[in-house]
């Protein structure tokens, strides 16, 4: 998954997931069953009844304490909150404007969102993303070498096997 989906995706599993436990689940819960339903209309119903059900186990976790189910629920939403962004990614106008509403007044949201932006626009279109992991030990590399790791994305229908330039 894109690190900018991956990290707007778990944003928005935190806010679902406590939003489960307060009286504004009403309007979250709306917020993202039409998230979830983007280009399927069949898919917001079924999203309502999952939701529905994944409350009762929050709050049943929630009232035990339970923080290690709290967690597992944050990060069952998060992967399938980033697989459904991925998934639309040729509507990321209608994805991100629906977390712009559901994400407002969260800590760093906005930039999330714009970086979510281009990362979907990428995934539709096919694309590049470098990621840079710097490490500051004494490895194979060296001391303080830092990694940078190509992860190329082909949208529906893309592959990953092109024809050589010059060739067709």
């Amino acid at each position: 998954m894109d690190p900018a989906v991956a990290a707007v995706a778990a944003t928005a599993a935190t806010t679902l997931v406590t939003a489960m436990t307060t009286d504004a689940w009403g309007h979250t819960k709306q917020g993202f069953v039409r998230l979830l339903g983007i280009g399927r209309a069949d898919e917001g119903a079924r999203a309502g009844a999952e939701l529905e059900q994944a409350r009762a186990t929050v709050l049943a976790a929630y009232e035990r304490g339970d923080e290690s189910a709290l967690g597992a629920a944050h990060d069952d939403w998060a992967a399938r909150l980033g697989a459904a962004l991925e998934t639309n990614a040729d509507r990321s106008a209608e994805s991100t404007g629906l977390l712009r509403e559901l994400l407002t007044g969260r800590p760093g949201a906005e930039g999330e969102i714009r970086a979510l932006d281009a990362a979907l626009h990428r995934s539709a279109g096919g694309g590049v993303y470098n990621q840079v992991i710097h490490e500051g030990g004494a490895g194979a590399q060296g001391q303080g070498a830092s990694i940078t790791i190509n992860n190329n994305h082909y949208g529906p229908g893309g592959s990953s096997a092109r024809a050589p330039i010059g060739e067709s």
